[in-house]
């Protein structure tokens, strides 16, 4: 036997393996890094739509708010999809191949966005919808395959390390795009900028390759597959026999409802950083740059750190932590007044940033039934997405409701502040999660279905 197997065996994939996986997040993380916050939202606002605003459909929208409608519309698709595409996997054992297939569409929308410019703003709602939903479903099948390569109680350090190396992989597609920035994010300024999307898309499939090389899924448990139409209506029934015996997992459901809010939170404070500098701190495009750059050099360590924590101490009591410290970032960023006493409040959001995701996903990882574990990963995504739904569009109505002519800051103060209130629910809905008892349910389900 080989030492490959032979740490398969024991229950540790081979190295190269784990080292493709986490090598994903370094390739992904130049979409949400720069298409989305450093450089896609502002973008979007102040190019693509203008200071005028747009029409749809008889209502005015500004540039905030088209934004955020873009953001939730993307996350409507991935709620409506993830959990049945989630469970389609587990029952097919074709978690790579939907992993392809999500990643290439995200590269495919990505690309098509350098050739759209000022005022087409139908081209670009409609790219960059397909461009994020395939991105957050990727997701479902790549956090799936995290417990299949590494035993229960080193999951929160390797989930850890992809989320550190993801934070290099963002800092080093910002170093490559700097060149391409426009100097003020209006029409008259474009320039190269367009271009920007082509790196992020050419990064995003370059270094995903190994990822779709060298994981491999596990061994199906179960009967033999069935024919194609078999397995879609075995998914649906699948998932809707999740839903329906979710009271034998009651702590899985509050720690769904948990990560519901805090994850509304958190998405919409990443999307709208670009914009929310821009427009209360007057940040420039260089800016902003330099602002991602110094977060994501912070995050990478942060990531690390709280991957050994989680490991430690637990991820339930490691995501109350996270949770506490973003509700002092939402009251810094509130507070401030300048670029300079924004800093200390940025540097603490990208400490806590990485370490509540890997959490989270190291959280579920420990207290889903291996046997349905991308089905409960969907139903992750689903409970985060379906968050993400509401609260980039409550930012752009409340921002735009809260506007005053005289000051064009405080609109976006009040609404980054009313996100904010959802992470102290969200930990309130946490601590009720027993985290032993959680582990216990699911490995007992685990026994009866003989996959333990």
């Amino acid at each position: 036997m080989s030492t490959a197997d032979a740490s398969s065996t024991a229950g540790v994939a081979p190295f190269r393996a784990r080292a493709a996986w986490c090598l994903f997040d370094f390739a992904n993380s130049a979409f949400p890094t720069i298409a989305l916050t450093a450089f896609g939202g502002r973008y979007f606002q102040k190019v693509i739509v203008g200071d005028a605003g747009v029409d749809v459909a008889g209502v005015h929208l500004s540039g905030t708010s088209a934004w955020g409608l873009t953001v939730s519309f993307a996350m409507l698709l991935v709620v409506l999809t993830a959990p049945v595409v989630g469970a389609y996997a587990d029952r097919t054992s074709n978690k790579r191949a939907l992993l392809a297939g999500y990643t290439l569409l995200c590269v495919v929308a990505t690309a098509g966005l350098s050739l759209v410019g000022p005022g087409q703003v139908l081209a670009a709602f409609a790219l960059y919808v397909v461009a994020n939903f395939a991105f957050e479903g990727a997701y479902v099948f790549y956090n799936a395959f995290l417990p299949e390569l590494t035993t229960s109680d080193r999951i929160g350090r390797l989930s850890g390390y992809g989320w550190a190396l993801g934070y290099v992989g963002g800092l080093l597609a910002l170093v490559l795009v700097l060149p391409l920035l426009p100097k003020e994010f209006d029409a008259a300024h474009v320039g190269r900028a367009p271009l920007i999307y082509l790196v992020v898309a050419g990064w995003y499939l370059v270094f995903s390759v190994p990822a779709l090389l060298f994981l491999h899924d596990a061994p199906r448990v179960g009967p033999a597959r069935v024919a194609s139409g078999g397995v879609v209506r075995g998914a649906f029934t699948g998932l809707l026999t999740t839903l329906r015996h979710a009271r034998l997992f009651p702590y899985v459901v509050l720690f769904l409802i948990a990560a519901f809010l805090y994850t509304d939170g958190i998405t919409t404070v990443i999307d709208f950083t670009s914009v929310y500098t821009g427009e209360v701190l007057a940040f420039t495009p260089k800016d902003t740059i330099f602002l991602f750059l110094v977060l994501n050099v912070i995050a990478a360590p942060g990531a690390l750190l709280f991957g050994i924590v989680v490991d430690r101490f637990g991820a339930r009591r490691s995501i109350a932590v996270t949770l506490v410290l973003w509700m002092l970032v939402v009251i810094g960023s509130m507070l401030a007044q300048n670029k300079t006493q924004f800093w200390p409040v940025a540097g603490l959001a990208a400490v806590v940033m990485g370490a509540t995701q890997s959490a989270t996903r190291t959280f579920m990882a420990r207290i889903a039934p291996r046997a349905r574990m991308t089905e409960f990963m969907g139903l992750l995504t689903l409970s985060g997405k379906a968050s993400a739904v509401f609260g980039p569009t409550l930012y752009g109505l409340v921002a735009d409701a809260a506007a005053q002519p005289g000051n064009p800051g405080f609109g976006h103060r009040v609404a980054i502040g009313v996100i904010g209130s959802f992470f102290v629910i969200a930990l309130i809905v946490l601590l009720r999660v027993d985290e032993a008892r959680a582990i216990a349910q699911a490995r007992a389900a685990d026994a009866e279905a003989g996959t333990a």
